[in-house]
């Protein structure tokens, strides 16, 4: 295997588009083709990886999850471009790591099989340079467009942090796995304390300031592993998978100091606290995980931390919120 880091690329002549840039990979077991292509993709301004055969493909996309396109030859020992594309599906990354199969002529039998099992498009070899640029190019705009679809369907406009309806569907996925894996889940509901007053005060356009800098904030301190959401106006949630009742006590906390300094505005600054509630799912203790439970039960323990005064943490074990 080889990287090739990005040539000048872009444009050639006067009035040319330039080529969007992107991160590929080329599976070949040829050595001569690898080299090729991956030249020719290197003077069109992309980043390029290659591998020898598709295991050796699947190893060098583990270590690099910002590939973006593959180019995978169909004939190779080890693994073919099908056990490729099946092994992608079975990890659900086709969508995260398109293909393009290239094959002969010959292969056409093949290359449906291929097309069946998701591949988004194959080239014949031997290829025309120009032709592969484009349909490169083509691949990557489609990609980067159903993207940005894709994200604007999960994330919330403003924040940038995941909507309530991704928040709704890992919930239900984590409380699953912990389950079948019998490690705790935590969930914990933010609410930024009188916030309305803040909108009164300094008008919306400020209040989406501090929205926005929360969420900077919750995001500098959750675990790599957590989900963090809007669920709401100025609620988020946090999804913490494996953790416990300390733990979780410990992620909030994290959370509720990290609003210890004012937010800077375009009004000054602005001091915002919030209140946090929690609850954990243990498997050991309930057999059946139940999300309307759990979400009851730590948006009882955020009442109680507005009712004891704001700016606190409460986390339920079990049925019984302790103050903290």
């Amino acid at each position: 295997m080889e990287y090739l880091p990005p040539g000048e690329g872009g444009t050639t002549q006067a009035g040319q588009a330039r080529q969007p840039s992107g991160r590929l990979l080329v599976i070949d077991d040829s050595q001569t083709a690898r080299k090729g292509l991956s030249q020719l993709l290197q003077n069109k301004g992309h980043s390029v990886l290659t591998a020898s055969n598709g295991m050796a493909g699947l190893r060098v996309l583990d270590r690099h999850p910002e590939i973006e396109l593959i180019l995978c030859d169909l004939v190779m020992p080890v693994l073919d471009g099908l056990g490729v594309l099946k092994m992608l599906a079975s990890r659900g990354e086709l969508r995260q790591h398109p293909v393009i199969i290239l094959s002969s002529l010959g292969e056409m039998q093949r290359v449906v099989a291929c097309l069946t099992a998701g591949a988004m498009d194959f080239v014949r070899k031997p290829f025309f340079p120009e032709e592969m640029a484009i349909r490169v190019r083509n691949a990557l705009t489609l990609t980067r467009t159903l993207n940005n679809l894709s994200s604007l369907a999960h994330r919330d406009p403003l924040t940038g942090l995941f909507n309530h309806r991704v928040f709704a569907e890992m919930l239900q996925r984590e409380l699953s796995r912990s389950q079948r894996s019998g490690v705790s889940l935590g969930l914990l509901f933010a609410d930024l304390d009188l916030f309305k007053s803040v909108n009164d005060r300094y008008g919306h356009l400020v209040g989406d300031e501090v929205l926005k800098e929360f969420s900077r904030r919750v995001l500098q301190v959750a675990r790599h592993s957590d989900l963090v959401a809007r669920y709401g106006g100025e609620e988020f949630t946090l999804l913490a998978p494996e953790a416990d009742w300390e733990g979780l006590h410990t992620l909030a906390q994290r959370v509720r100091l990290a609003m210890e300094e004012p937010c800077v505005t375009s009004a000054g600054p602005v001091k915002v606290t919030v209140s946090i509630g929690g609850a954990v799912y243990d498997p050991r203790q309930h057999q059946a995980p139940d999300h309307n439970r759990l979400i009851s039960l730590a948006d009882r323990a955020l009442y109680l931390a507005k009712d004891a005064g704001r700016n606190r943490v409460e986390i339920s074990q079990d049925d019984l919120p302790l103050l903290n």
